[in-house]
């Protein structure tokens, strides 16, 4: 039996994964896996996803199979290993035999422990499923420990959530990190009415329907978006619903001049240009090149008034004029964004959040000497964290007196602000990935 394409590029990205900080879905979107047939890409999707979702669960049900500690293998056996249990225990549509062979000969053609094939093949002859339902089951929904494995969470991060939210809350929300999370779309152009696209993509074999989280927010129920025309000419884009809400707190006016204070591939800054109807001026502002040359290419043919800039928004910036409206989507721990990211479960540590704290208070404060008198400055995270969200705006609203905490105007946004007038959007209630805004004016 031939090495499969998809086991082949799922093993590589995973072992990869390991050893890197990059996301999962740029190796996804990859020259290498968009050369792959549409069904092998499909696969290796599913296998690297599901195994990172699952790490925490496979990882337990494996160590009772093997007699050595499972942090004394190596990484490349522990990822054949876990492709193999994941096909076996996830995917019925694979016979056991198959993921058994192509794990070992992963090994045997792409690693560099050919003597760990044995191993690896009598480990995953043991793999069963009623046995692993059965050990499922005696773990209690009511321990975090327990939690933590069964839902692949790390224990640090399910106890930070018991503690704020309860035991309930938490595990709804944990099962639903879980889950294959939906694509949400909007218009990249000003030429494409976003009533259109539904009609649009419906001749093109994709189903969509709008999401309810807003106005222009659209949700694919069927087909595949990435290979119609208005997805491959940049006139629609994929952006989650609780993105595409953020840039509407800035309450735009046709005359603003906006600034996009940590703009990365500028899918926040092409949304401020939709809402602005084409007339608001933009800089987007990232300190990655890369980055800001990907969203140059995608929109300088869509909006005609974005210009971007190279800058560390933590030092002193080369821009000497004020701007109308600033928004500061600051780097964060994307702890709202499991769902979409689940690596980021394996490498977030607690000691991040105070270090991305002191982080997210510079680009603020930084960001906020650019602000005019009476302008409005946005801070949003893809976070749930308070370190985070609430301490940082806090810490800065005692600190900057001339600034004041508000709500949109936007009477549509009401029901996403919380009693503190915070606008929360967490992943289990509205599903989007999560996402905090503040709604800041100089005064």
């Amino acid at each position: 039996m031939p090495l499969s394409p998809a086991r082949k590029a799922a093993f590589k990205i995973l072992t990869r994964i390991e050893r890197a900080s990059t996301p999962a879905s740029e190796f996804l979107y990859s020259e290498s896996v968009n050369k792959l047939k549409i069904l092998d890409r499909r696969l290796t999707t599913e296998l690297i996803y599901g195994v990172l979702r699952q790490q925490n669960l496979l990882d337990w049900y494996l160590s009772s199979l093997i007699s050595r500690p499972l942090n004394k293998v190596d990484s490349e056996v522990i990822t054949a290993l876990r492709l193999g249990a994941y096909q076996i225990l996830f995917l019925s549509r694979i016979p056991d035999r198959a993921a058994v062979h192509q794990s070992v000969e992963l090994l045997k053609k792409l690693g560099q422990h050919l003597a760990a094939g044995g191993m690896v093949n009598a480990v995953l002859r043991k793999v069963n499923k009623i046995n692993f339902d059965q050990a499922c089951n005696i773990l209690s929904q009511n321990l975090s420990n327990s939690l933590s494995i069964l839902y692949s969470h790390p224990e640090w991060l399910v106890n930070r959530w018991i503690n704020r939210w309860g035991l309930l809350p938490t595990r709804e929300l944990l099962k639903h990190n879980n889950l294959v999370p939906g694509v949400h779309l909007r218009s990249n152009s000003p030429e494409l009415d976003s009533i259109k696209i539904g009609q649009l993509l419906e001749r093109e074999g994709v189903n969509v329907s709008l999401h309810g989280l807003g106005k222009g927010v659209w949700e694919v129920i069927s087909g595949n978006l990435t290979e119609s025309e208005l997805f491959k000419s940049g006139k629609v884009i994929i952006q989650d619903a609780g993105a595409q809400i953020i840039p509407s707190l800035l309450d735009l006016q046709a005359d603003d001049f906006c600034l996009d204070f940590c703009s990365g591939v500028g899918g926040k800054a092409s949304k401020i240009a939709q809402l602005g109807r084409n007339k608001v001026k933009i800089i987007s502002l990232d300190s990655n090149l890369s980055k800001l040359q990907l969203s140059k290419f995608r929109n300088e043919n869509q909006w005609k008034n974005i210009y971007w800039i190279v800058a560390d928004g933590t030092c002193s910036l080369p821009i000497s004029r004020q701007f109308n409206k600033i928004l500061v989507d600051v780097v964060c721990s994307g702890s709202g964004t499991l769902r979409r990211h689940p690596e980021i479960r394996w490498r977030l540590k607690p000691s991040d959040l105070d270090r991305l704290s002191v982080l997210q208070s510079k680009l603020l404060t930084n960001a906020s000497l650019l602000l005019k008198r009476e302008g409005l400055l946005v801070y949003s995270t893809c976070s749930l964290e308070p370190e985070e969200n609430e301490q940082v705006i806090q810490r800065f609203l005692f600190e900057n007196p001339h600034f004041c905490l508000e709500r949109s105007s936007n009477s549509e946004l009401d029901s996403y602000y919380d009693q503190d007038g915070f606008v929360r959007l967490l992943p289990n209630k509205s599903n989007p990935d999560g996402f905090f805004g503040a709604v800041l004016r100089r005064v």
